[in-house]
């Protein structure tokens, strides 16, 4: 006897957070494939935050965004800070705030960061026009908002 393939996206009771946490791991595989020659495995979204908002961008602001663990916050920018992409500069108002600023090599790999995930995102939304793209991502941000309303007990 043989066995049916089958597709968790075929299965309307698998959880959104199952089919969402694989999408979420097979995108940042096919990422971390294109840019392994920069040294970085993963933290791309960390990068592009920082390259976004520019001098002023706290580690607290970065954890709180991002969802990342405060703890494991520190962790993500060590190891980014050792490979040479950031830099912390402490807060001259607040020594206890420290500012994250990418560094001139980060500077220098954020176009190929950026074409890169565009490139990724055009391939994997081919079939769907430019209307359809916009519509998927404000459905995800009220997604993102809905999940965030929920009651937890």
């Amino acid at each position: 006897m043989t066995r049916k393939e089958v597709s968790i996206f075929e299965i309307e009771e698998f959880s959104f957070g199952r089919k969402f946490g694989l999408l979420g791991r097979l995108y940042l595989s096919v990422l971390a494939q294109k840019l392994k020659h920069l040294g970085l495995e993963k933290h791309f979204s960390v990068l592009v935050l920082i390259d976004k908002m520019g001098s002023q961008c706290s580690q607290k602001f970065i954890a709180d965004t991002l969802h990342i663990d405060k703890t494991m916050m520190v962790g993500v920018l060590d190891d980014l800070g050792k490979k040479g992409f950031i830099k912390r500069t402490q807060n001259p108002t607040d020594r206890r705030e420290y500012w994250i600023q990418l560094t001139a090599k980060g500077k220098k790999h954020m176009p190929e960061i950026k074409q890169t995930v565009n490139t990724i995102n055009k391939a994997i939304m081919k079939e769907f026009n430019a209307d359809d793209v916009k519509d998927f991502h404000n459905r995800l941000n009220i997604i993102y908002k809905n999940i965030k309303n929920l009651k937890i007990s």
